[in-house]
């Protein structure tokens, strides 16, 4: 039975366009098989999730934040967790990241990530550094841990930059900032637009 509603999607898939429809569950890839390709990716993947969930595993593990249609949404969900934990209000507390397999002090739901890529510069393990000639565009990083831990537990570190978490190169949508180190003016790493993004899927 064809309806309005299936209609508009058949007249969009026929122009090579993602439906708004979909794109209103989920904003993928702008072209439709890349997003089906991308759906079918993550649907797989966060069965994966599941298991582990259902096991109390999920953060023993290095997770994948591209296998979610919204990190931004397991992010708060961890900040809700770790607020509940450590009995402090949300917006007491503060968004942490760690390199190099370190710890992170007072932390009650850290997590490690992985299946990050930086733009505009490297990280070679210890801090950013620029970019050689024959460097790529993107190019993978390490594992980083992520925690909220509470503001009055934090200090301020020196020879460290907020670089912006994007969702892919496009830089169109904003996940994070995350916190790395790095030599120099963390302004001059600004002033290079040097940013992290999701793999692609």
């Amino acid at each position: 039975v064809s309806t309005q509603s299936t209609g508009d999607n058949a007249t969009a898939l026929l122009r090579h366009e993602v439906p708004s429809a979909w794109v209103k569950k989920w904003e993928g890839p702008e072209a439709p098989i890349d997003w089906l390709r991308s759906l079918v990716s993550k649907t797989m993947a966060l069965g994966g999730w599941v298991e582990k969930c259902n096991s109390g595993t999920l953060l023993s593990s290095p997770v994948d934040l591209s296998d979610l249609m919204n990190p931004g949404v397991f992010l708060n969900a961890l900040r809700q967790e770790s607020a509940r934990r450590l009995g402090q209000p949300i917006n007491d507390l503060v968004f942490m990241s760690q390199w190099g397999g370190s710890t992170i002090k007072k932390a009650v739901c850290p997590v490690m990530i992985e299946g990050l890529m930086i733009e505009g510069a490297l990280y070679d393990g210890n801090s950013l550094v620029e970019c050689q000639r024959d460097s790529p565009s993107c190019s993978p990083i390490s594992n980083c841990t992520m925690a909220w831990v509470a503001a009055n537990d934090v200090r301020k570190q020196s020879g460290m930059v907020d670089i912006p978490l994007y969702y892919s190169s496009e830089r169109e949508k904003q996940v994070t900032a995350i916190s790395m180190p790095c030599n120099g003016s963390p302004d001059h790493w600004k002033l290079k637009s040097v940013a992290l993004v999701l793999k692609n899927q």
